[in-house]
């Protein structure tokens, strides 16, 4: 399956009914000291092992995530360690920024997903995050909490409200792909990469 038709067959799904439902039960966005510490929990109907394998697949999961455009695994150098790289293109109300993290991944299979971010692969002074994974019913309770400082300028003006409707609008949209993966039978290494411009 092409990245494009994935995408439009995946837009038509979703807009065709309501039995799509990704249920948002928390976002809190807050600034202390000029880092960001964000939590975000939600309801997606598919089970911890698929969303955990989806999450967990660097060398994809730009194909799931909008805003961003790249991520792959890095080979790292230390016996163990697992690096990857991830390229952010996002927008907050007018604010536009790229930017880069390489970082540290430590995982606890279909329970739990740490990043580290490296600085000096980074544009981020702090970027950790944590996804944690836990059954709910027929699905899965996905809780994603990151505290970061970026290494440039942002505006005063993009607020914590800005943020947490980034936050909510982000978890909403992978939440929704990946029901629709898992209840397709696809995974994200059989959709193809959108063609480099």
């Amino acid at each position: 399956m092409t990245h494009l038709r994935f995408v439009l067959t995946l837009v038509a799904v979703l807009a065709s009914g309501p039995s799509w439902s990704v249920e948002i039960l928390d976002a809190e966005v807050e600034k202390e000291d000029g880092v960001y510490h964000v939590i975000g929990s939600s309801i997606v109907d598919a089970s911890p092992e698929f969303i955990y394998a989806t999450l967990i697949d660097f060398d994809n999961f730009h194909k799931i995530s909008s805003g961003i455009p790249e991520t792959h695994f890095v080979e790292s150098d230390v016996p163990g360690e697992v690096l990857a790289y991830t390229r952010i293109e996002a927008c907050v109300l007018w604010f536009c920024r790229s930017a880069e993290k390489l970082e540290r991944i430590e995982a606890t299979p279909f329970r739990e997903i740490r990043t580290y971010s490296i600085p000096a692969g980074s544009d981020f002074e702090l970027n950790n995050t944590r996804w944690t994974l836990e059954e709910h019913g027929d699905g899965t309770q996905l809780t994603y909490e990151a505290e970061f400082k970026p290494d440039f300028w942002m505006p005063p003006l993009i607020s914590n409200w800005a943020i947490k409707r980034k936050l909510i609008e982000s978890a909403e949209n992978i939440g929704l792909r990946i029901e629709y993966l898992e209840s397709n039978g696809i995974t994200l290494r059989q959709i193809a990469d959108p063609p480099k411009e």
